[in-house]
């Protein structure tokens, strides 16, 4: 039987791409106290420093105060060093710019501690260079995401989103728009994802 360990080694490729001095420092405009208030807490946000969107997106996420943490196409090292022992005392909503892998691995992680993806939005490269947007979530957060698409740097936008994700409700819904391709970029070869992981009794996700 193929181990945990194994399973989340196989899914991904590493990466030796290393993230460049203050990636993270970026400035951007702050959430509203009364937004992180009502948001879900986050215990980190996870950036993929292969991806120029997912730095962006991090720099805004560093910049209000919410811890990040880097990886280069694997996250293995974060799970078994850190996020394992952290969900091992309890619950811990996390978030993201990713591309599948990560998602795909750290969603299936989470149903053992009974979280689910409360938010889920997926970026990816559309005719006449635009970018189509996705998203399924709680409705709430949904307007919010739609704006955020239609920013030039929509990647920083987006971490405004999901800093006031609220917490996860038994329902959700879809939406979705198509932006120009004229500020952060998506890579033509796969997409990319925002998501935001947490307690949630049920999200139809």
């Amino acid at each position: 039987m193929t181990s945990r360990r194994e399973f989340l080694q196989s899914t991904f490729a590493a990466s030796v791409l290393p993230l460049a001095a203050g990636a993270v420092e970026g400035t951007g405009p702050a959430v509203s106290a009364r937004a992180r208030a009502d948001a879900v807490p986050l215990y980190k946000v996870l950036y993929d420093t292969r991806f120029p969107a997912s730095v962006a997106f991090a720099r805004r996420v560093a910049a209000q105060g919410v811890v990040t943490q880097a990886m280069a196409g694997d996250m293995t090292q974060f799970w078994y060093d850190d996020l394992y022992h952290r969900w091992a005392r309890g619950k811990a909503a996390i978030a993201g710019l990713t591309a599948y892998g990560a998602l795909f691995c750290l969603e299936r992680l989470a149903w053992d501690q009974r979280m689910r993806v409360v938010f889920r939005a997926e970026h990816k490269a559309a005719a006449a260079g635009s970018i189509a947007h996705d998203f399924t979530g709680v409705p709430e957060i949904l307007p919010a995401a739609c704006r955020a698409a239609a920013e030039p740097a929509w990647a920083a936008a987006m971490a405004d989103v999901v800093t006031q994700c609220p917490s996860g409700r038994a329902v959700s819904t879809t939406a979705h728009t198509v932006s120009a391709n004229r500020g952060t970029r998506v890579p033509e070869s796969e997409p990319l994802f925002s998501w935001v992981i947490a307690p949630a009794a049920r999200t139809g996700l």
